[in-house]
C-alpha cells in the first residue's frame, strides 16, 4: 500500500508540475504577445499621426496662406484650390477650420465646403484644449526680432528623411462626427518664421482627418491583429486588448483588437496529452521538450512576421520608409570612406491607371514595377516603395557616373513595359533622378533633396528619362528643398 500510495503520489506530483508549468508558460507566452501587439499598435498610430501633422503643415507653414489671412480669412478661391481640391479630395481632411484664439474670427470647412459660423463653434468646442495649447506653444516659440517675433527653429534630425517642422502644433485623437479621428492644431506662419509685429496674433487651423474602415483594415493587415478598432476606456471584455493610442489624456476611446493568444492552442493541444503523460513518465518528459520547442518556434514566427511587416510594404514586399530609413541611416554611419547612390523614382501616368481601371489594377502595376526593379537590381542594393508610386534605390559602394545613369534609364525602360490586367495592357512610365553621397550631400537629408531634384529636372524635361544630380541647377535643388520642407 506505501508503495502504491507513494506511487500515486508521485504521478499526482508529476502530474501537478507540468500542469503548473504549462500554466506559467501560457500565462508568459500570452503576455509577450499582447506587450508586443500593444507596442506595435501604439507605434502605427503614432506614425500615422506624425503623417497627418506633415500633410497639416503643408497648408499651416505656408507663406500663400499666411498671405491669405492677412487681411481675414481665406476667400472662395482658396478655399476651392487649397482646401476642397487638395486637402480634402487627396487627404481626406473632413474638417479645417481657422480660427484665432479668443474665437472673435472663424472659418469652417466640411468635407471641401464652408460651414456657417455656428457649425464651426460646435466642432471647436470638442478641441477647445487642443486649440488652448496650440496658442501656448505658439506663443513660447516666440522672440523678438527686427520689430517684430521670430518663431523657433526645429532641431533638424539628419537620420530623418521627414522635415523638422516647428515645435508649435499639438495633436490629439477625439470622436469627432461619431468616428474615431486625428485632430491636428497649429498656427498658420510663413516659411520664414518671421512674424510682423502687427500679425503677432495667430490664427489656429484645426484640420481633422477621419480614420476610416479602411485605414484600420490596411492597419490590421500590416501588424497580424483582427477585428482593430475603437471602444470605451472603461469597456471590460475577455479576450479584447486595449491600449491608448495618441497620448491625448481627454480621448475616453482607446484602440482595441483581438490578439493572436497562443494559450487557447495549446491547451488544447495539451491537455489530452497529459492524460498519457501519467500512465508513462518518459512520455510525458518527451512532451513536454516537445511542446516548449513548439511554443518558442511559434513566438519566434511571430515575432519576425511582425519585426517583417514593420519594415516592409505588405502590397509589394519592398521595404517601406521606416525600413528605407534604416538602409540609409546604416549607410551614413559607415562614414565617408563608405559611400553610396540614392535612385529616386516616380511612376508617370499612374494616377490615370487608377482612375480608368481602378485600384486593383493601380495594384497590379504596382507589383509588377517592383518585381521588375528588385530583378533589375538584385544584391547590389536595397528597393523601396516609400508610398503611392514613389520608389527609391539605395546602392551602397562606389559607382561610376555613367553607370548610375545607365542603370537608372534601364529602370525607367522597366516601367515603360506594359503591365497585363484583364485582358488588356496597362501603360505608364516613369523617371528617375540620381544623387551621391558624399558627393551632393553630407546627410542623408541633403542626398534625398538631390536625388528629388534631379527627379523633378526629369519630370520636367519630359519625363521617362534619368537625371544625375550633376546635371542640374541650384534653382531645380531649391525646389525640391522646398518641395521637402513642405
Amino acid at each position: 500500500m506505501a508503495i502504491r500510495a507513494a506511487a500515486v503520489m508521485i504521478v499526482g506530483l508529476f502530474v501537478a508540475a507540468n500542469y503548473f508549468v504549462l500554466e506559467y508558460s501560457i500565462e508568459r507566452a500570452d503576455s509577450f504577445v499582447a506587450e508586443t501587439e500593444r507596442t506595435l499598435v501604439r507605434n502605427e498610430f503614432s506614425h500615422q499621426i506624425d503623417q497627418v501633422v506633415q500633410y497639416q503643415s503643408q497648408i499651416s507653414f505656408w507663406d500663400k496662406t499666411f498671405q491669405e489671412l492677412e487681411d481675414g480669412m481665406p476667400g472662395h478661391a482658396f478655399i476651392r484650390d487649397q482646401i476642397r481640391d487638395w486637402m480634402w479630395a487627396d487627404f481626406g481632411f473632413s474638417w479645417m477650420i481657422f480660427t484665432s484664439p479668443d474665437g472673435e474670427k472663424i472659418l469652417g470647412v466640411h468635407n471641401g465646403k464652408a460651414v456657417s459660423e455656428r457649425k464651426a463653434r460646435e466642432k471647436l468646442y470638442w478641441v477647445s484644449d487642443l486649440t488652448r495649447r496650440a496658442e501656448q506653444a505658439y506663443r513660447a516659440a516666440l522672440s523678438p526680432d527686427r520689430g517684430g517675433w521670430q518663431v523657433a527653429r526645429a532641431r533638424r534630425d539628419p537620420d530623418l528623411l521627414t522635415p523638422a517642422l516647428p515645435n508649435i502644433h499639438v495633436t490629439g485623437m477625439r470622436l469627432i462626427d461619431r468616428v474615431m479621428s486625428i485632430v491636428v492644431v497649429q498656427a498658420v506662419i510663413p516659411k520664414t518664421l518671421y512674424i510682423p509685429a502687427s500679425r503677432r496674433e495667430p490664427i489656429l487651423l484645426v484640420t481633422v482627418k477621419p480614420v476610416s474602415g479602411k485605414m484600420l483594415a490596411n492597419t490590421a493587415s500590416r501588424l497580424g491583429v483582427h477585428d482593430l478598432g475603437f471602444t470605451p476606456i472603461v469597456t471590460e471584455e475577455p479576450g479584447l486588448l486595449m491600449t491608448p493610442v495618441g497620448g491625448d489624456g481627454y480621448n475616453p476611446m482607446v484602440a482595441s483588437w483581438r490578439p493572436n493568444m497562443p494559450g487557447s492552442f495549446v491547451w488544447q493541444s495539451a491537455v489530452p496529452q497529459i492524460a498519457i503523460f501519467v500512465v508513462a513518465f518518459a512520455a510525458v518528459m518527451l512532451f513536454v521538450a516537445v511542446r516548449f520547442s513548439s511554443l518558442v518556434k511559434a513566438l519566434q514566427r511571430s515575432e519576425a512576421k511582425n519585426a517583417f511587416l514593420a519594415r516592409h510594404d505588405p502590397l509589394t514586399g519592398l521595404k517601406n520608409r521606416s525600413g528605407f530609413d534604416e538602409e540609409v541611416s546604416r549607410a551614413v554611419r559607415k562614414g565617408e570612406d563608405k559611400p553610396f547612390a540614392i535612385l529616386a523614382l516616380d511612376l508617370d501616368k499612374f494616377k490615370a491607371v487608377n482612375d480608368r481601371h481602378g485600384h486593383a489594377a493601380g495594384d497590379t502595376v504596382l507589383q509588377a514595377v517592383a518585381r521588375r526593379f528588385s530583378d533589375r537590381i538584385g544584391p547590389r542594393g536595397t528597393v523601396a516603395r516609400l508610398g503611392g508610386d514613389e520608389f527609391c534605390v539605395l546602392l551602397a559602394g562606389e559607382y561610376d557616373r555613367a553607370d548610375l545613369v545607365a542603370l537608372a534609364e534601364d529602370l525607367v525602360r522597366d516601367t515603360q513595359v506594359p503591365v497585363a490586367y484583364d485582358g488588356q495592357l496597362l501603360l505608364i512610365g516613369g523617371s528617375a533622378g540620381i544623387a551621391q553621397f558624399p558627393e551632393h550631400g553630407g546627410s542623408v537629408h541633403d542626398v534625398m533633396v538631390m536625388a528629388d531634384a534631379a527627379l523633378y529636372a526629369a519630370k520636367n524635361g519630359g519625363r521617362n528619362r534619368a537625371v544625375h544630380a550633376g546635371d542640374i541647377g541650384s534653382e531645380a535643388v531649391a525646389e525640391a528643398a522646398a518641395a521637402r520642407a513642405a
